[in-house]
């Protein structure tokens, strides 16, 4: 039997195919995967009507059979691409991360280091050193964030980052892009790893043993010209070592990471108005902020405090103290307030 419009019948083979996928792919891929295998099949249907009733080309069904091959080679060839994922293998392993508390990180852009295997239709395998650092001059772009484990129970110690963006900050503020990810009985990030790989990483920038073409510096000014700094949300353990040469920074805002502590290297930095470090995990107020003569602005709120140093009511230019969603004595935080208050010092609490 001829078809008079094979773009308009294969139609119905298109809406239970999409069925399938809504049914078994529920959510936000399976929904996404609905709206372009229509979207993209209404263009057609659009290019048939126009054929037909516009343009009436001769050869129309001989176009339409043309289009519908492409539809179905084109979404085929993408979902057997989008299937595929990386294998990541440590050291001399046979089989992907098959040890215990490995972690690695991956920088992506460096010059004169070797590419990522770029296969389309195979699992893409990822051989980490010993060191648990790969240097690649491939782009963030070229890594597959789909992971495969051949051994069962493996993809449920295992986690990892998605891209992410490091500053070494120092003079002049070396940029790099990597993933770091670690297999573990948590299946957590070991962000004490990265922190102290990064470091590493940015002092062979420094020393130029190595090289990528993202920016240098600062959106503003040199290193001397920094006032402000914001390092919010990026799990830090440790500040970086090359934020210690900005020596003119006045607000310091590193809220939400994971320092667990005031770091006693914030002395390092003399002119130092406003510190915000928020959700950090911390217990204590170290006696020694007693000592930042400049301070005007404590913010540490979200952390788990119960009391506040009486070497706090020291700071002679404090003014503001930011202390709610702690877990201070609900009972008890009024009169832990008021010696504050009878200075002048403004204290947020709730």
């Amino acid at each position: 039997m001829k078809l008079k419009n094979p773009i308009f019948t294969f139609s119905i083979l298109v809406f239970l195919f999409g069925l399938f996928i809504f049914f078994f792919i529920y959510g936000f891929w399976g929904i996404g995967a609905i709206l372009w295998l229509y979207g993209v099949y209404a263009i057609l249907v659009l290019v048939s009507f126009l054929l037909r009733r516009k343009f009436k080309i001769a050869k129309r069904e001989l176009i339409e059979w043309s289009l519908i091959v492409i539809y179905v080679l084109s979404h085929t060839l993408y979902y057997l691409n989008w299937d595929v994922g990386s294998e990541i293998y440590f050291g001399n392993n046979e089989k992907p991360f098959v040890g215990q508390n490995q972690n690695f990180v991956i920088v992506f852009g460096i010059e004169n280091k070797p590419e990522l295997e770029n296969n389309y239709f195979t699992n893409n395998e990822i051989h980490i050193p010993k060191s648990g650092v790969l240097l690649t001059s491939s782009k963030k772009t070229d890594f597959k964030q789909r992971y495969r484990f051949p051994v069962t129970g493996t993809g449920e110690k295992f986690t990892t980052t998605y891209y992410e963006r490091f500053n070494c900050y120092g003079k002049d503020n070396f940029k790099f892009d990597y993933v770091v990810g670690a297999i573990n009985d948590k299946g957590e990030v070991d962000y004490k790893f990265r922190d102290s790989i990064a470091d590493i990483i940015c002092n062979k920038f420094n020393k130029r043993d190595l090289k990528n073409s993202l920016p240098l510096g600062y959106e503003r000014g040199t290193y001397l010209d920094q006032k402000e700094i914001f390092i919010n949300n990026a799990n830090m353990t440790k500040l970086p070592n090359g934020l210690f040469e900005l020596k003119n920074i006045e607000y310091l805002n590193i809220h939400s990471n994971r320092l667990g502590k005031i770091p006693k290297s914030i002395l390092q930095f003399p002119k130092l108005k406003r510190l915000t470090i928020g959700f950090n995990e911390i217990k204590t107020i170290p006696n020694w902020i007693a000592t930042i003569d400049s301070l005007e602005s404590l913010a540490v709120n979200g952390n788990e405090l119960t009391e506040l140093p009486d070497t706090l009511m020291t700071l002679p230019k404090l003014a503001y103290l930011l202390i709610r969603e702690n877990r201070f004595d609900k009972s008890k935080i009024k009169e832990i307030i008021r010696p504050y208050e009878n200075k002048g010092i403004t204290v947020q609490y709730e």
